[in-house]
Order: C-alpha cells, then structure tokens, then sequence
C-alpha cells in the first residue's frame, strides 16, 4: 500500500488541474479507508524513509508491503 501511495502522490502532482481534483476526490475515499484500518506509528519519525507523507506514518499490523 505504502508505494502505491507514493506512486499515486507522484502522478497526481504532474496531473493537469482537471484530472488531478478528479482523482484526489477518488483518492480520499479511499486514504479514509486506510486511516481507518491502521494506527498511528509513534516512531514514524525516527525511520528513514519519508515520514512526511501521512500514510507513511501508519502501522498496518504487517498485512501490507513497503
């Protein structure tokens, strides 16, 4: 899930305006889902890789990749 995001975040900020609304309002729906099926990781700070983006500061009781 974590680099599909990533991915997802890549593309939409190279969207032109249009699609970009179009898929952030479809992508909302479902980082929602994702807010709800995972926790707060307290250490997100400490790790190496981007702690910036939300979803990488996320524990998903290991049923995901990346």
């Amino acid at each position: 899930m974590r680099h599909a995001r990533d991915v997802l975040d890549e593309v939409v900020r190279q969207l032109p305006p249009r699609p970009r609304t179009e898929v952030e309002q479809r992508l909302r729906v479902l980082d929602a889902r994702y807010l709800a099926r995972t926790l707060p990781d307290p250490f997100a700070a400490r790790r190496q890789w981007r702690s910036d983006l939300w979803w990488r500061r996320r524990l998903a009781g290991g049923r995901e990749a990346g």
